[in-house]
């Protein structure tokens, strides 16, 4: 489960410090990696913290100055799809069917910490190190299928072998011998 921390926008010392005490106890001592970004009511879509959010794959727990329903409406904003924390159902309402080993967001759990009633920051920690832990928890008793469409072994899509694809770029393609050789043994499906 990865860590979000959503800092303040107000100029509080007292919650500047709170995040910087958290923040240290949480890397120091339990080597935890912490993601700051700015505040989640005040990010835009295309801003870097947004797309750092949006790039996260897997679990995540948001630790913000604001209740946790608040929190979830501003990340749905952003975009950021998966089960929060009190939601009923983990999966869209489209029936979609992912081959094993693709990634599925709407099966993460999201969870949001709201740190405004919170007295200092060792509580925090605290409560933070209980989500971590009882989500992992919660992952490895979780069942792998999901309850979307069924698959059936016959299902053609899944028989077939996914074909990585090339990279595009700017430049055109590059004559030498060894770009050559390395596009012939890329055909060559080996």
């Amino acid at each position: 489960m990865k860590l979000v921390l959503s800092q303040s926008q107000q100029n509080d010392p007292k919650r500047r410090d709170t995040e910087q005490e958290l923040v240290a106890s949480l890397l120091m001592q339990d080597r935890i990696e912490v993601i700051l970004v700015e505040d989640v009511a005040h990010l835009e879509n295309d801003s870097t913290d947004a797309l750092c959010i949006q790039g996260i794959r897997g679990d995540m727990l948001v630790v913000a100055w604001h209740h946790a329903v608040d929190c979830i409406k501003h990340l749905r904003r952003l975009g950021i799809v998966g089960k929060f924390d009190g939601d009923d159902v983990a999966t869209s309402e489209l029936p979609i069917v992912l081959p094993s080993g693709h990634y599925d967001a709407m099966q993460r759990l999201i969870v949001c910490l709201d740190l405004t009633g919170v007295a200092a920051a060792a509580n925090s920690r605290q409560q933070i190190l209980t989500i971590l832990r009882d989500g992992k928890q919660i992952r490895q008793t979780l069942p792998t299928e999901t309850t979307c469409a069924p698959v059936t072994q016959n299902d053609s899509r899944l028989n077939k072998p996914i074909k990585a694809m090339p990279r595009r770029s700017g430049q055109e393609a590059s004559l030498d011998d060894l770009d050559l050789l390395l596009d012939e043994i890329d055909g060559a499906n080996l």
